[in-house]
């Protein structure tokens, strides 16, 4: 059934491809088919008829949709590729070098990252059981609020092929469009055939984009559509055609489907080129440029009311900021800006050398004082510690690529006179973006949430460069930071931490237990997690709606549990719910109490109205499972 996504996505690429782009028509044929994902999502959540059947008959009918309104339009052409010199040659292998081997790992490994474990995998458990994406009562509200799409599209590779083999893949296939992209908007700009490649290579080889493509998080996907959603601006500089008014307010919002972090390099692109648009492009009238601008935001908005709409019927906010304050600054001033810029830049340059790291450390102590730590720009009162080098996809930095970007960023300044207008939008994309990233969002640690940051300044970069070195100087300097970025990603290939496919520390995904797999990064908790699974015990009765019930916190792995009950009970789990302290009153009104609960020992406390209703059948370091007594079963 998992086929045919990519049979839909060969029939949309076809016929793009007619027009011989095969880049375009490949991000073009991405973004249809993400559409295709989101309306199929919530036209069966609005029926409540989201299952395996209707999943794939829905993608069948646009599948058979495409072909007979394609087909007699298709020429298949043959595809024609430019000679390529020796240094273009292995800039390309080393792109599918590097996509190889992430696609492995994203294959062979599960999904092990912490927010998926808490989060994103299980919010789509939730969706499969209750047959639409409807929020539901829980005690994580990102389960909830957090914005979905990256999670319908790993919803339908589960729920086609019923089971999480190709959860990470959607990461990875994200990242191939990602290089697709921002190789295009380097094209627009003018650079030439080796610059568009060498952003390709510059992208897939930052340590954060290799770690994060055998993942389940989202920042890939974000960067995708961002990246999209700038091009199909950028090209309406030049065409202002209605494809890409059509195409930017589908990026637009499915980018703002994906990630709350999107509005502001949305934003930053937006504003950018309709100020353009309005200020120097004379092929078309400002009036029009002003009703393209609200056709793409009326676009763009209306893929997200659903989203919307559920959020303010469940908390009564549209976006959820009364529930979700926590990343944003509780000031907004220079300082502000300046303080989050320097701590983020230093995070991303930490590395194995600990003098280097102490020195960074003391360089941000000066400038910051006792602000340093500041808990209004600080997420959850983090303390800044000395960076450090990793290899897990939460902390990883990106020393080399940011001291290119800095050296790069610092020559500009004795180039901006010969950068043309359209390509000087790259910078104050860039400029714009880190300014409002800086000024709202919190500091944080995790490394992996500036990467959107890092991408959108790339074409910036790779402009400032076609400026700065010319022929024979530019194929010396690509050819020496290609092989300084090429030594860079090998430990971030072969020894990710979290899903090696080398031996670390005695493991590998090659040879591991799948189910162990998902605990590599917390692997006190497999025996707990198997221990109270296995006394989970259901013989011959029917399965209801009142089993199992979740009684976990905010940031507790739920999605194991999950495998473990599929994979006890056959895939075919009994119905599962998160108990909240807020039900207990109507649940024992309507005698509705779970036979089952897994229950956080620390949250033990909260079940004090019904603890008489339950025996203690296991209890680990960190989780208990309560049965209801046969007494009240009986009653």
């Amino acid at each position: 059934m998992i086929l045919i996504l990519p049979v839909t996505f060969l029939l949309i690429f076809l016929h793009f491809y007619k027009k011989n782009n095969k880049r375009l028509a490949f991000i073009n044929s991405y973004l249809i088919l993400s559409f295709q994902i989101f309306f199929v999502t919530e036209l069966l959540t609005f029926f409540q008829y989201l299952n395996s059947i209707t999943v794939f008959f829905s993608h069948l009918l646009f599948a058979i949709s495409y072909y007979f309104y394609f087909s007699p339009k298709i020429t298949y052409q043959k595809i024609k590729v430019k000679p390529l010199d020796f240094l273009d040659k292995t800039m390309l292998g080393l792109i599918i070098f590097i996509s190889a081997i992430t696609l492995i790992i994203a294959i062979i490994s599960p999904p092990n990252n912490w927010d998926s474990m808490s989060y994103h995998l299980s919010r789509i458990q939730h969706w499969i059981q209750n047959n639409g994406v409807h929020f539901f009562g829980t005690n994580n509200f990102r389960q909830n609020l957090f914005s979905p799409f990256s999670e319908f599209i790993i919803l339908h590779t589960q729920i086609l092929s019923n089971s999480d083999v190709f959860a990470n893949s959607v990461q990875w296939f994200n990242l191939i469009i990602c290089m697709s992209t921002i190789s295009l908007i380097c094209k627009e700009f003018g650079l030439s055939r080796r610059l568009q490649l060498f952003s390709a290579f510059f992208i897939c080889s930052m340590p954060i984009v290799i770690l994060e493509s055998s993942s389940t998080q989202n920042d890939i996907i974000l960067s995708t559509f961002i990246l999209l959603f700038y091009y199909y601006q950028l090209c309406s500089i030049k065409n202002p055609s209605r494809s890409n008014l059509y195409f930017s307010g589908l990026s637009l919002g499915l980018g703002v489907l994906t990630k709350g972090t999107s509005y502001v390099f949305l934003f930053s692109i937006g504003v950018t080129y309709f100020l353009y648009s309005f200020i120097y492009n004379n092929s078309i009238s400002r009036k029009t440029v002003l009703h393209r601008t609200i056709g793409i935001i009326f676009i763009g908005l209306s893929i997200n009311i659903p989203h919307y709409t559920r959020s303010f019927i469940k908390y009564g906010d549209f976006l959820g900021l009364n529930s979700n304050q926590i990343h944003a600054n509780e000031i907004f001033s220079l300082l502000t800006i300046f303080s989050n810029f320097i701590r983020h830049l230093a995070f991303q340059l930490g590395s194995n050398i600990e003098l280097l790291n102490w020195y960074l450390y003391r360089i941000v102590q000066i400038f910051l004082g006792d602000k340093i730590s500041d808990p209004k720009t600080s997420f959850l009162d983090r303390d800044f510690r000395p960076p450090f080098f990793s290899l897990h996809e939460d902390s990883a930095g990106n020393f080399i690529h940011t001291v290119l970007i800095s050296i790069v960023f610092i020559l500009s300044f004795f180039l901006f006179r010969k950068i043309r207008k359209i390509q000087m939008t790259s910078f104050l994309i860039s400029l714009v973006s880190i300014l409002l990233y800086c000024l709202l969002f919190k500091w944080q640690p995790w490394t992996g949430k500036i990467l959107s940051l890092l991408i959108v300044v790339t074409p910036f970069t790779l402009v400032v460069v076609s400026y700065a070195f010319k022929d024979r100087m530019l194929k010396i300097i690509i050819s020496f930071v290609l092989f300084i970025l090429l030594i860079g990603t090998l430990p971030y290939l072969f020894l990710n931490k979290s899903r090696p496919l080398l031996p670390l520390n005695n493991k590998s995904i090659i040879y591991q237990d799948r189910l162990m797999g998902y605990f590599n990064n917390r692997p006190e908790l497999f025996k707990q997690y198997q221990s109270l699974v296995k006394n989970i015990i259901i013989n011959d009765v029917e399965f209801s709606n009142d089993y199992i019930a979740y009684h976990l916190g905010g940031d507790t792995w739920e999605y194991p549990f999950w495998v473990m009950l599929k994979e006890k009970f056959s895939k075919k789990i009994p119905f599962i719910f998160n108990l909240r302290k807020d039900d207990l009153h109507n649940l024992i009104q309507s005698n509705s109490l779970p036979i089952y609960i897994i229950l956080e020992n620390r949250l033990f406390i909260n079940l004090e109205k019904i603890e008489k209703c339950y025996d203690i059948i296991s209890t680990e370091q960190n989780f208990s499972l309560l049965k209801k007594s046969r007494s009240i079963n009986e009653k």
